[in-house]
């Protein structure tokens, strides 16, 4: 048996059996409240501080949700293209706008929505990722383009990397940025090492990967993707040998995650909202569902408030609790 299937099995085994000392940390059951509704079919949506940020078609818009039940817009911006994904960091968010490429919006004033640069990529820009003055940018033809973001009114790009499939996906966790394409897998690059831009790993396991997101906080770090409907899950606690753990296929047809802890909130499509407990990589559990009126093509969560994006429907806000 080799090193790398020898890691695998028995990281499974540990998975499957529990890691010592530590139990599930949601053992409750979760419930949900529709508590708002967003009137706008959304594509993608964050939630941040009382505000969400919701992307449909070409339009970008900032909306005050301290009071779910009456959510106030606050600003918006137009761009000349549908965006595909978008990042949000401290006060900006790095937008993927199709064939205009990555936009760099100033949201400090939700009321005037500022753009601040944009940078022209080969192909169609999906979304990026950012560490210090870096980004990643996911483009259908390249693949991954970094961009030195120092000047966001002057972009370059020293460098980027050409995954194998369609490349669809990135998010940063520190310096570490974490990319999947379609559809072959995962990619780990480390940004704070100098040089070419280079994965550190790379995980070539034939799924069709379209989001991905990566935990924080205790326990082993986890890289979530979604794919064929599925959400797959890498243990990336080390990052240069991450090992490729079994598929959870959820209720619905999984299209997006967000992660809250050991929590992974599932836009789960004709299953509305899926939670899966990830406290234990090897058995997931899901903690709770609500059936939405139509099908959930993207989740944010903050706190107890969790909003759902639809493609022929208002988004809505919903009030988490505990059983």
């Amino acid at each position: 048996m080799s090193a790398p299937t020898l890691r695998m099995w028995i990281a499974a085994l540990l998975f499957s059996h529990g890691l010592p000392g530590r139990a599930p940390v949601f053992a409750q059951t979760l419930s949900w409240t529709p508590v708002g509704t967003i009137p706008v079919q959304a594509d993608t949506v964050e939630l941040q501080n009382g505000l969400a940020y919701v992307a449909s078609g070409k339009t970008f818009t900032v909306f005050d949700v301290s009071n779910p039940a009456a959510p106030k817009q606050l600003g918006s911006h137009s761009f000349p293209e549908e965006i595909w994904a978008f990042r949000l960091q401290s006060q900006t968010a790095y937008v993927g706008v199709n064939f205009f490429g990555l936009a760099i919006l100033d949201v400090s004033n939700p009321a005037a929505l500022a753009l601040k640069g944009s940078f022209k990529t080969p192909g169609q820009a999906k979304v990026g990722a950012v560490f210090g003055t870096r980004a990643l940018v996911v483009d259908h033809m390249k693949g991954i383009i970094e961009v030195d973001i120092t000047n966001p009114a002057r972009m370059t790009s020293p460098g980027s990397f050409f995954v194998d499939g369609y490349a669809r996906d990135v998010v940063a966790s520190g310096s570490l940025a974490f990319a999947v394409d379609s559809p072959t897998g995962l990619y780990v690059f480390d940004l704070a090492r100098p040089g070419p831009l280079e994965p550190i790993a790379t995980v070539q396991n034939g799924t069709a990967l379209r989001t991905v997101d990566v935990t924080d906080g205790e326990g082993p770090r986890l890289a979530v993707a979604v794919g064929g409907g599925a959400l797959q899950v890498y243990d990336v606690s080390d990052p240069a040998k991450p090992i490729t753990l079994p598929q959870y296929k959820t209720p619905g047809a999984a299209q997006r995650v967000a992660l809250k802890g050991r929590l992974a909130y599932v836009a789960d499509g004709a299953g509305g909202l899926t939670v899966v407990d990830l406290s234990n990589p090897g058995q997931p559990v899901v903690v709770g569902s609500f059936r939405t009126a139509g099908a959930a093509r993207d989740v944010a969560v903050a706190d107890s408030l969790v909003l759902v994006a639809f493609a022929n429907a208002d988004a809505i806000l919903l009030r988490e609790s505990r059983k």
